[in-house]
């Protein structure tokens, strides 16, 4: 079955610095994909290609077996891909209705339609129907402010949504609450790049993965399939057993030795 997206020899260069080199990215329809690597293994450059922030050098992508080459990210917002990062995008001092409306606003003859019963929807798809539309964001903890932004994609149409590192200020109960929303948006066929260090809750909520190293793609396939301790070893370049090697040392001469050391009466 061929791929929702599909992201082929994809390069890119800042400088004299190789970002990306040749990288292929398959992505099955309605899956979550976890996008796996050490920091600087080119994540970031990828998913700001893939989201219109950044023009590949070479490469090609397809996205539901169309040509996919967005040129801004407003191209690939109309395209059905929506990138919500590490941090929120969310202005604090507006309502949930609003911030989630934000950039598509509706109007009618200069009045501005509101979408509440819109966005009420959304949530109620991510099992919040307890978030207030009404209600300042600011008022929200962290975990439904999360929700906020995603509420926004679905009502954005967005068939792609790529999240990055989204648990990293969330609580454990935050993060399972974040889970079964992410459960939810597969179950209604929505694609999910999911980017994260840890293993454990790409293990949990990820069907298949990609794990990049210094730029390049290092393997693919599915996460039933695979152990931690190989996709260590992929990220990393050797085995757990050498993630700490011994080396052996010899003691010198002593470079400081102090005697009678006392201080002074008080």
């Amino acid at each position: 079955m061929s791929a929702f997206l599909s992201m082929e020899g994809i390069s890119k260069r800042f400088g004299a610095v190789v970002a990306l080199q040749n990288v292929a990215l398959q992505v099955s329809r309605g899956a979550v994909h976890a996008l796996i690597g050490e920091n600087g293994a080119g994540k970031s450059t990828l998913m700001k290609i893939l989201s219109g922030s950044l023009m590949p050098d070479t490469g090609r992508m397809s996205l539901n077996q169309q040509s996919y080459a967005p040129r801004q990210p407003k191209d690939a917002r109309i395209a059905g891909v929506s990138m919500i990062y590490q941090e929120l995008t969310l202005a604090p001092h507006l309502t949930v209705e609003e911030n989630v409306t934000l950039g598509v606003e509706r109007q009618k003859n200069g009045i501005l339609i509101h979408q509440d019963e819109q966005v009420r929807d959304a949530l109620a798809i991510l099992g919040h129907e307890d978030i207030d539309p009404k209600m300042p964001v600011k008022a929200l903890g962290i975990g439904k402010q999360q929700i906020v932004e995603i509420a926004r994609s679905l009502l954005l149409r967005s068939q792609l949504i790529v999240m990055d590192e989204p648990t990293s200020s969330l609580s454990a109960e935050d993060t399972q609450n974040l889970f079964s929303a992410i459960k939810r948006l597969r179950n209604q066929g929505v694609t999910i790049i999911y980017i994260s260090h840890f293993l454990e809750e790409i293990e949990e909520i990820a069907d298949e993965y990609t794990v990049l190293r210094d730029g390049a793609t290092i393997c693919s396939g599915l996460i039933p399939e695979t152990t931690q301790s190989a996709i260590v070893t992929s990220m990393v370049g050797r085995s757990l057993e050498e993630m700490f090697p011994r080396t052996m040392h010899s003691i010198g001469e002593p470079l400081l030795q102090v005697d009678q050391l006392s201080s002074p009466p008080r």
